[in-house]
C-alpha cells in the first residue's frame, strides 16, 4: 500500500463499531453457551470469554482513553502498522468467506475432527502455496492437537458429521 493509502483506511474499519458488533456476538454466544450441559459448554464458554477480553482490548486501543496507546503498542494494533497496510479487494474478501463457508460445509458432512485438518492442509497448500509435505504436516498437527486437547484432555467428543453420525441427516 502506498504511503498516502495508509492513513486512508475506511472509517467503517477503523471506528469502534466493528469490535462492538463482535462484542455483542461474543456476549450472546456466552449467554447461549451457559444454557448448554457442562461438557458441551466448555469450549464455547472458553472461546467467548477469550473473544470478549480481546475485543475489550481492541475497543480500548481504538479510543483516546488513558493507556490506549500502550495497548496499541503492546498488542500491535493500529492501521498505520506495516502488517495492517493493505486494503484487500472485494474478490479477495469473497474468497476468504468462501473458504470459511467451505469449512463449515465440510464440518457438517464429515465432522470437525476430519474437516479441520483437511481445511488447514488445503488452505496451506492452495492459499499459502506451500509444498504437499508442509501442508500435510500442518494437517497432521491440527489433527494431533484436536485429538490431544478435545478427545483426550477435555474428554469432549467432537462432532463427527452427517456421514459418520448414526442416522445421518435424519439425526438433525
Amino acid at each position: 500500500m502506498a504511503q498516502s493509502d495508509m492513513s486512508e483506511a475506511p472509517r467503517a474499519v477503523t471506528s469502534i463499531w466493528p469490535p462492538v458488533v463482535l462484542l455483542v456476538f461474543a456476549v450472546t454466544m456466552l449467554v447461549i453457551a451457559w444454557g448448554y450441559p457442562a461438557v458441551a459448554a466448555r469450549f464455547p464458554v472458553m472461546v467467548s470469554v477469550a473473544m470478549i477480553l480481546l475485543l475489550i482490548l481492541d475497543i480500548w486501543s481504538r479510543t483516546r482513553l488513558p493507556g490506549a496507546a500502550a495497548v496499541e503498542a503492546f498488542g500491535g494494533t493500529g492501521f498505520r502498522r506495516r502488517e495492517m497496510m493493505h486494503n484487500p479487494s472485494f474478490a479477495n474478501q469473497a474468497e476468504c468467506i468462501g473458504w470459511i463457508a467451505g469449512s463449515f460445509a465440510l464440518m457438517a458432512t464429515v465432522g470437525i475432527l476430519a474437516a479441520s485438518p483437511i481445511f488447514a492442509a488445503a488452505y496451506v497448500r492452495l492459499r499459502g502455496k506451500r509444498s504437499l509435505a508442509v501442508a500435510g504436516g500442518v494437517g497432521l498437527g491440527v489433527l494431533a492437537f484436536q485429538i490431544g486437547v478435545f478427545e483426550w484432555a477435555l474428554d469432549y467428543e467432537l462432532y463427527r458429521g452427517l456421514l459418520f453420525t448414526k442416522g445421518g441427516v435424519s439425526a438433525w
